[in-house]
């Protein structure tokens, strides 16, 4: 055999089996690399959508009860014993109040005023409303739940010498002055305390 055709016998000789598994392994090792970063890609994907998630259903709700609270009205209501109320009441961090501007779409007969009330039950905030605004004797309010993960909620408001009033209507108007500010606080787990401060409408006390 010449010394030729010995050098292109050794060159075409296939890879070994300790190069097959030296080139396996590091196959081996590239894949677990490259799927452990895809998986914290994946993770960190869905951390930010959650956290997105998150925020938009904070700003509805905070957004929903700004909107409502624009909107108070005069309108005092009777309750389910006739007994006249305030068309405001703030007490134990709970607010009820009567608003105007209650669409009407399928053209019901009814009032365009609404008594609506905010409170804080098993952690999620809850908007309940009533569907007439003088209640009658057994009539429970419907509700729906804006927020979850809700540890408590604030609403005060706050006079000209920005005295806290949290209890509405006073006893006395020497207990108070007349409001011009609500705050509205929420103590959320996961983000902790937000604080929304809004106008007192004119004309409404």
């Amino acid at each position: 055999m010449s010394i030729a055709g010995m050098t292109l016998q050794r060159g075409s000789r296939g890879f070994t089996l300790f190069e097959m598994l030296i080139a396996v392994s590091i196959f081996a090792i590239i894949g677990v690399v490259a799927f452990g970063g895809l998986g914290q890609m994946t993770r960190t994907g869905q951390a930010v959508a959650d956290a997105n998630n998150r925020l938009s259903a904070l700003q509805f709700a905070v957004v929903y009860f700004s909107r409502d609270w624009t909107q108070v009205s005069p309108r005092k209501i009777r309750d389910q014993y006739g007994d006249e109320q305030s068309n405001i009441i703030l007490e134990e961090g709970i607010i009820t109040f009567t608003r105007s501007g209650w669409s009407n779409l399928l053209g019901h007969k009814r009032s365009n005023l609404q008594r609506v009330q905010y409170l804080v039950v098993d952690k999620q905030l809850v908007r309940r409303h009533w569907r007439s605004l003088d209640q009658g004797i057994g009539e429970l309010p419907l509700q729906v739940v804006l927020l979850d993960d809700v540890e408590s909620m604030e609403v005060e408001f706050l006079d000209a010498l920005e005295k806290p009033i949290r209890i509405w209507p006073v006893e006395s108007a020497l207990e108070a002055g007349n409001p011009i500010v609500l705050v509205f606080r929420l103590d959320l787990s996961d983000i902790g305390e937000i604080t929304r401060v809004l106008e007192f409408p004119s004309s409404v006390l």
